[in-house]
Parts: C-alpha cells; sequence; structure tokens
C-alpha cells in the first residue's frame, strides 16, 4: 500500500499526461482542420464563382437571346456547382480539451500570436453559409442583412475573405438594382483591399456595373417603342424599371403572342429579383394563353429551373417536365437532366424553415442557427422586404492619434482623403484608362500581325502622382509570355495622364488588371 501511494504522484502525473498529449493531439488536429476549412472558405469566396457566372450568364442572354440552350446549361451547371459547396462541418469536443486549450492559448498570448478559437470563428463561416444560400436562391435582400451584420461585427476577418464578402454584397445590390450602392463597394474593395485577388477581381466587376449603366441610360433616351425598351431594361439587369414597362404594356398587347411574351418577360424579371411566387404565377399565365407553345415552352423551361435548381419544388418539377415532354423539347430536358442528377439535395433549406417555425421560447441558447435566427427571416417562399437604404460614401477608418505616431496618423489620414477625392475614386481612374486603352490594343494587335499569338493578363502596380503623371510602374504579375510586348504596354501606361488634384494628397498607386485577348 505504501509502494502504491508512493508512486501515486507519479501515477497521476503519468495520467495527466496522458490526457494533456491526447487532448493536444486532438486540439491540433481541430485546429488544423480550422486552418484547413478557413483556408476553403477564403479561397471559395474569393473566388466568387457565382458572381462571375452570373454576370456572364447576362451577357450571353444578350448576345444569344433568352432561349438560347447553351443558356440554360450555364445556369444549371451553376447552381450545381454553388449548391455543392455548401457543406456543413461540426467539431467534437472533449471534457479535458478545455484546460488543454486555456494552458495553449496562454501561450499564444505570451508570445503574441492570436488565439484559435475554431467553434467561435466556425460560427462566421456557418453564417456565411446561410447567405450563400439564400444569395444562390436570389434571396439577395435576406443575403445583404447577414453580410453587412458579419462586415460590423467580425472584427477579426482576414483582408482576404472580408474583401470577398463585400463582394458578394455589392452584387447582391447590384441585383435588385441598386448599382450606386454596389459601385460604392466594389470602389471600397479597390481602395482598401488592393492586394488580394477580390481588389482585382473588383475593377472587373466595376467596370461591367458601369457598363450596363450607360448602356441603361442610352435606352432611356431612346424613341425605341414599349415592348423593346421593355426587353432591353430585362437585358440590362434594370428589373424592376422592366416590370413597370411591362406591367403598362399588359392592356395593350397586340394579340395572344405579344401578350404571352410580356408575360413571360415580366415572369423572368421578377424571377431574377427573387420574388418567385410572381414568377410562378407569370409562367402559368403564358402557358395557359399561348395556343403556339412558343412562349408556353419558354415558360415550363423556367418552372423546371425554378422547381429543380432553385426551389427544390418537385411538384412544381414534374409538371414542368411533363409538359416539354409534350412539346418535344427533348433535348433540352437531356441536358437538364445530366446536371439535375448531380444537383446535392441540401438539407440545409429543410433545417431552416423547420428553426424558423420553431417558438419564441426555443431561442435560450447560442446554437448557431438561433444566432443566425436573430439576423433575420428564413422566409423562403416570400417576397424580400427591401433593405435600408445607405448612403453610398466610400468606406473610411476613423484614425486613432492615441495608437499611432504623429506619422503614421497623418499619412493614414492624407490616404482617406486621397481616396474620397473625385479625380481619384476608382470609377473615375478606369474611364480615364479605357479612354487611353485603345493605345495598348494597337500595340497588341501589331504583335498579332507579327504572327505572335499571346494572350493573357498583366497586373500592373501604377503610381498616379499628385500632378497627373504616371510614376512608378511594375508588372506584379503575368501569364502573356512575351516580355517585349509587356515593355511595350508599360512605356505607353507611362505617358498617360491623369488629372491634377492637390499637392498636399501626394501619390495613389493601384493594382489594375489589363487583359489581352483577340476580342480586346
Amino acid at each position: 500500500m505504501r509502494a502504491i501511494l508512493k508512486f501515486s504522484p507519479v501515477i497521476v502525473l503519468f495520467i495527466l499526461t496522458i490526457l494533456f498529449n491526447i487532448g493536444l493531439i486532438d486540439i491540433r488536429f481541430e485546429d488544423i482542420n480550422y486552418l484547413l476549412g478557413t483556408i476553403a472558405s477564403e479561397n471559395e469566396a474569393a473566388n466568387t464563382s457565382g458572381i462571375i457566372a452570373k454576370y456572364e450568364l447576362v451577357k450571353r442572354r444578350m448576345q444569344f437571346g433568352e432561349e438560347n440552350i447553351g443558356n440554360f446549361e450555364l445556369e444549371a451547371k451553376m447552381q450545381t456547382i454553388v449548391a455543392s459547396q455548401l457543406k456543413r462541418t461540426e467539431i467534437k469536443s472533449s471534457f479535458f480539451k478545455t484546460p488543454v486549450r486555456i494552458f495553449l492559448n496562454g501561450i499564444r498570448i505570451i508570445l503574441g500570436k492570436k488565439i484559435i478559437n475554431p467553434k467561435e470563428d466556425d460560427k462566421i463561416f456557418e453564417v456565411l453559409e446561410i447567405a450563400y444560400l439564400w444569395e444562390r436562391n436570389r434571396k439577395y435582400t435576406e443575403a445583404l442583412k447577414i453580410y453587412e451584420d458579419i462586415l460590423a461585427t467580425a472584427a477579426t476577418l482576414q483582408n482576404s475573405l472580408r474583401a470577398a464578402i463585400m463582394l458578394h454584397q455589392a452584387f447582391c445590390y447590384s441585383m435588385i438594382s441598386n448599382y450606386d450602392r454596389a459601385k460604392t463597394i466594389y470602389e471600397n474593395v479597390i481602395n482598401l483591399y488592393q492586394d488580394t485577388e477580390a481588389g482585382i477581381l473588383a475593377w472587373k466587376l466595376l467596370d461591367f456595373i458601369e457598363t450596363m449603366e450607360k448602356e441603361r441610360l442610352n435606352v432611356a433616351k431612346s424613341n425605341i417603342n414599349g415592348l423593346e425598351k421593355a426587353k432591353q431594361y430585362y437585358l440590362l439587369m434594370d428589373f424592376k424599371n422592366a416590370i413597370i414597362q411591362y406591367s403598362k404594356l399588359i392592356d395593350h398587347s397586340s394579340g395572344a403572342s405579344q401578350s404571352a411574351e410580356i408575360h413571360f418577360y415580366k415572369g423572368r424579371a421578377h424571377e431574377e429579383l427573387g420574388e418567385t411566387e410572381d414568377a410562378i404565377i407569370e409562367y402559368k399565365l403564358v402557358a395557359k394563353m399561348d395556343n403556339k407553345q412558343n412562349w408556353a415552352r419558354q415558360a415550363n423551361r423556367r418552372l423546371l429551373m425554378l422547381g429543380e435548381f432553385y426551389e427544390k419544388q418537385k411538384s412544381i418539377a414534374d409538371e414542368a417536365k411533363r409538359q416539354l415532354e409534350k412539346y418535344q423539347d427533348q433535348q433540352f430536358l437531356k441536358n437538364m437532366e445530366v446536371y439535375s442528377s448531380i444537383m446535392p439535395q441540401s438539407s440545409l433549406k429543410n433545417e431552416l424553415l423547420a428553426n424558423n417555425r420553431k417558438s419564441a421560447v426555443d431561442k435560450g441558447n447560442d446554437s448557431i442557427l438561433q444566432m443566425i435566427d436573430r439576423i433575420g427571416s428564413f422566409n423562403l417562399e416570400g417576397k424580400n422586404n427591401e433593405p435600408v437604404e445607405k448612403n453610398p460614401v466610400i468606406k473610411t477608418v476613423k484614425p486613432n492619434s492615441n495608437q499611432m505616431s504623429k506619422a503614421e496618423f497623418e499619412e493614414l489620414e492624407r490616404k482617406q482623403l486621397l481616396n474620397q477625392n473625385p479625380y481619384r475614386r476608382p470609377a473615375y481612374l478606369k474611364e480615364i484608362i479605357d479612354n487611353n486603352s485603345q493605345q495598348l490594343r494597337y500595340i497588341y494587335n501589331k504583335r498579332l500581325r507579327m504572327g505572335i499569338k499571346l494572350s493573357g493578363r498583366i497586373l500592373v502596380e501604377m503610381a498616379i502622382k499628385a500632378d497627373g503623371s504616371v510614376g512608378s510602374l511594375n508588372v506584379l504579375q503575368s501569364n502573356i509570355g512575351d516580355q517585349t510586348f509587356e515593355k511595350e504596354v508599360i512605356e505607353r501606361i507611362r505617358t498617360w495622364r491623369f488629372n491634377q488634384i492637390p499637392d498636399t494628397l501626394g501619390s495613389l498607386t493601384i493594382n489594375y488588371p489589363f487583359e489581352f485577348d483577340e476580342e480586346f
């Protein structure tokens, strides 16, 4: 007995060491899973494949028309890919992990390192998953509520992830016709996070929004007839104006075919705004009134897309399939079946709907779904409410002179004033760059005429001085593979002139992507 008591401290220490090591190993695996999940989430958000594909789809509709089967395939593929990215992970816990984690984080604090708290940070990614679900189902207002809440409350977000969330935020605003707000956010991303992939991509998305805006102004000033004007508004993503125009035309249509066309495009505009119930009503009306079946086929195609890839309503999808079989639209059904067969059956929507039906007394715990429930209403079937308007201003950080030196404070203040100057706003800079891009096109075409085939992107770091001249120039990235061409491009950019601003504001450095292909 004495021997046992003598060695009991050793035995206890041995057991505690084993438990500590087991906890340490579990925590290390947990941290690795967390870090991998963080990287995956950041890459997924920064890639913004859904945004790019959506804008590409808008361009394709303008080029090839609404009825092009290739557009439906791209849309179905986009929905399938984005849906397959929605994943939910849970981290198992052990009772002896807590003291081990406290010990390890204590060491991290001493070393000045960031505390790793997977469970807390994972909440952000799970909330983002919800926002992606809303965005994918075109519930843009619900997505915006979450994106804005995360950006306002999650102070520990890395720059790359924060910038990517802002891109999704701007995209949602553009889809509900709040283009000024979308442009302002894209400019904020460029100003604040130009060294991230999202910052580079923001230039292209800003270009898309501005191009569409210019075309919308041309349509508004044109003398084209009401039906064509309404269609142009739809193609140019001005869905609210399109609905207004089509509503005016309903009582003045000439014949069943034109009436069916009006109701179809009115339904499409409702659908793009996430007003699914209104869209379904319009499509069903088209199917009844179009005896020639041209617009009825289009309406049933949209009903199939809604039932199969968006709302996941089997009854709508099945009825649309039966009608399309009657119209002998076999090729379309075959093409869609490829994607519907691999479309993941997400339980997240059902979980959200079930959570939304819970009574208020069930909201006591701090589970992720309860936390999200306090952010906004999960009504997948209803209409979006308009988000609260916010004045579109360039985002700034309030300088705190107590936390920085006088020189640092003055430099931060200068940069903020510089970014707010109208002649240094990204949208204005891009206009100057676009006006000068003809010179780069000439250089590119000259290389093509020499029989040199080249295409790709050059990311240029450009310092714009206060007097409007271009200072230092550096090629940060390039996949062109032609140094002579790159050198010519840089030398030509060096001759460009921007507007002059007060000398006190100094120089502005931007990273701008120039893309070259045979359509350039």
